[in-house]
């Protein structure tokens, strides 16, 4: 990783802002930048990051819809981790709180729900005995946040590396057989060699262990 990295007086308006980083976090913006282009260089190296990782590293809103299966458990399937389930609906209609909670992949029946019943599990499955999630198609509405409840340092560093490597690409290290599309100026490898990630090894090395298997799914 190049020297100085992060450090050095900071050359920009705090007004530069993205999801992981700011613009005081890049040292070496070029004079006469203005804070429009800052802007855009932030903001495309995290499109960039979150396009290769297939995941979100803040807390994101969702709400989609799934197919009821007619089973006490629903798999949400490739979505980032879920952190909060603020809502569920069958058809229309709210379920109670009570009634479920959540795992990072899934939203299923609260063995320990509060019901007012002596055997609050008991109770629950007598009255739904086909299962908490009736069959259907769309039928059920999952409303929350997924994501990253804080931004890991690594994916907070490779922004900065990408971010300083566009300002001058002589501070890292570059691929040059790269087979790759274009975003904005930041390169997307998609090369034989599956090790390369954005052409920059020293940002490549931070994302191998935070790239999901699959793509995100449909959101609503």
């Amino acid at each position: 990783m190049a020297t100085g990295e992060g450090t050095g007086t900071p050359a920009v308006s705090p007004s530069v802002t993205g999801n992981y980083i700011d613009g005081t976090d890049i040292d070496n913006w070029p004079d006469g930048t203005s804070n429009a282009t800052k802007q855009e260089i932030v903001d495309r190296a995290e499109q960039l990051i979150e396009n290769i990782t297939h995941d979100y590293f803040y807390a994101e809103n969702f709400a989609i819809y799934r197919d009821g299966n007619g089973n006490d458990k629903l798999f949400l399937g490739s979505i980032p981790n879920i952190l909060s389930v603020s809502e569920i609906k069958l058809s229309g209609v709210v379920l109670g709180s009570s009634w479920y909670t959540f795992d990072k992949n899934s939203v299923y029946l609260d063995p320990e729900a509060v019901t007012g019943d002596e055997l609050p599990e008991l109770m629950l499955r007598m009255n739904h005995k086909r299962g908490l999630f009736p069959k259907g198609m769309g039928n059920v509405k999952i409303t929350g946040t997924y994501g990253w409840s804080a931004c890991p340092v690594a994916i907070k560093r490779a922004v900065i590396i990408l971010c300083r490597y566009e300002n001058d690409e002589t501070l890292y290290t570059k691929y040059d057989d790269l087979v790759s599309d274009k975003l904005g100026d930041m390169t997307q490898s998609r090369g034989v060699d599956k090790k390369f990630l954005t052409g920059v090894q020293e940002a490549d090395r931070l994302l191998f262990n935070y790239i999901r298997k699959k793509p995100i799914m449909g959101i609503a």
